[in-house]
């Protein structure tokens, strides 16, 4: 996921070490606690890899607020749309009003939240690529997957924004240090036709593998999220498949370009592909990541 580490798209509640207090974000609305109902599931990773110095890691809003440039909104007169919403990722979070949304291919084509979370961005031309960001000085930064555009435009692309809080959590669940000159990757393998609207526990597929290409020369994954039950996940390195959670992630991956495709027996899914920047968490949140089809 833009910092220090990752999240699986559907993550409610996480687990944590025995003491962790969840510390508050930026706006000091952050979690006020952290859920402790599945500590067996940290005893068996692995110790923390501390990768990178402290100076390497993101930093806590607290001390060093991120700066987004102002929107301007654009309202062009010719092509076609890309239409999302961003959702605010785990309990307790901040709230991503007044957020900036950005198309990456084109800087200049943006649009600012409101309560909605809804946002529209204008003027594509059919078949070209797009990967939309999403900036907040509360939340550390987060893009989509690439999409092509199709004649009719795009709908439904999501955002799941994590707070700080939340960040520091998943850190503590994968013993994973995030480094600042790295990309964190998230998906889910999503069952056919459900989205993060969809009134089921869960939307994941289980059983299923995920592989990346090309093979990045350094990094942890995949990590696949434990299920344990509807609205409480947690990352577990000693999986080789997924979970009825679905998700999955990739973490202090070297920049560049990378395609993500499921696998499971009898199943086909749609692939997903990444824009890896240093710094950025990029989630294909779903209906937009590895969904399977009939």
């Amino acid at each position: 996921m833009r910092a220090l580490v990752a999240l699986a798209p559907c993550l409610a509640l996480a687990a944590c070490d025995d003491g962790l207090a969840v510390a508050a974000d930026a706006s000091a609305r952050a979690m006020d606690a952290a859920v402790t109902d599945h500590p067996a599931a940290l005893d068996r990773a692995d110790p923390l890899d501390v990768t990178a110095s402290a100076d390497d890691v993101s930093p806590d809003p607290l001390d060093a607020p991120r700066v987004i440039a102002p929107c301007d909104p654009w309202s062009p007169d010719a092509g076609v749309s890309v239409r999302g919403r961003a959702y605010d990722f785990g309990p307790g979070g901040p709230g991503l009003r007044g957020a900036v949304v950005r198309a990456l291919e084109h800087p200049e084509r943006c649009a600012t939240l409101d309560g909605s979370g809804d946002f529209v961005l204008g003027g594509f031309a059919p078949g070209e690529d797009v990967s939309v960001t999403l900036e907040h000085p509360d939340y550390p930064p987060i893009q989509t997957g690439t999409h092509t555009v199709p004649s009719g435009g795009i709908t439904g692309i999501t955002f799941q924004a994590p707070s700080y809080g939340m960040y520091r959590v998943m850190q503590t669940a994968t013993r994973i240090v995030a480094q600042r000159d790295r990309c964190q990757i998230a998906t889910t393998v999503t069952a056919v036709g459900l989205s993060l609207d969809s009134p089921v526990p869960s939307h994941g597929v289980a059983g299923a593998t995920v592989t990346i290409e090309p093979t990045p020369a350094e990094g942890f994954g995949p990590i696949y999220f434990q299920y344990y039950g509807p609205g409480s996940i947690l990352p577990d390195r000693s999986l080789t498949q997924t979970t009825r959670d679905g998700g999955v992630l990739w973490l202090n991956v070297p920049a560049g370009d990378y395609v993500l495709t499921a696998h499971e027996d009898g199943m086909r899914f749609t692939q997903a592909r990444f824009r890896c920047r240093a710094g950025w968490l990029v989630n294909a949140s779903p209906p937009m990541g590895l969904q399977a089809v009939p």
